[in-house]
């Protein structure tokens, strides 16, 4: 059995809680049994290794996140050499490096974003901003929706975010792999699906201001 020392021992606790926390829900998977699932003869050494539950998963996030951040990068470069800025190109750039992060053989990374952002209380702990790719698409969104009222636009981003996720999600537990240079038809028809919901016309509300 391992020691709770070294970086191979705290690898092995990120992937085996991003794959409890997928299957289970993070709320229903102590500390504890992350340790016991992944080995350790000391089954605190996920706290050891990590505090707390929150900082657990925030080392998931950061663990998935750098790669998928550096293929979103090289989408938007190109884009931007090419003069693409369009609301369809940055949809492709914010979907297709998750859904190519969920190709290895008994990915859970989908299906573990799914049940973080279901939580109950809105995730505050990882920073968000860090991840420089995804704020320049989201920055771009909102360019190429500035019409929308804004609360049209936060409530159509909030869906967004839980259609992508959910949708990867539902794939990687039942789908294909997804070629990062090549996306597969399920991934296209997710980003027309986002674009639609996105651009579709606003219904006027009576008597609401925000539309």
């Amino acid at each position: 059995m391992s020691s709770p020392n070294g970086q191979g021992t705290r690898e092995r606790l990120i992937v085996t809680a991003e794959r409890l926390f997928a299957e289970r829900g993070i709320s229903e998977v102590s500390l504890r049994e992350v340790g016991v699932a992944a080995g350790q003869r000391n089954t605190s050494a996920a706290q050891y290794h990590f505090g707390d539950k929150e900082s657990l998963v925030n080392a998931i996030l950061d663990h998935r996140m750098s790669g998928i951040n550096e293929h979103r990068l090289r989408l938007l470069a190109e884009q931007e050499d090419e003069a693409r800025t369009e609301l369809r190109d940055l949809l492709t750039a914010f979907i297709v490096p998750l859904a190519s992060s969920t190709n290895e053989t008994g990915s859970r990374y989908g299906r573990f974003l799914a049940q973080y952002f279901s939580q109950p209380a809105s995730p505050t702990g990882w920073d968000w901003e860090a991840a420089s790719s995804l704020r320049a698409v989201w920055t771009g969104i909102r360019h190429c929706l500035e019409e929308l009222p804004e609360a049209v636009l936060g409530r159509r981003l909030r869906m967004l975010v839980h259609l992508v996720l959910h949708t990867i999600a539902d794939h990687e537990r039942t789908g294909s792999p997804t070629d990062p240079q090549h996306p597969a038809h399920w991934t296209i028809d997710l980003i027309d699906a986002a674009h639609g919901m996105l651009t579709a016309p606003v219904t006027p509300s009576e008597g609401s201001r925000d539309r």
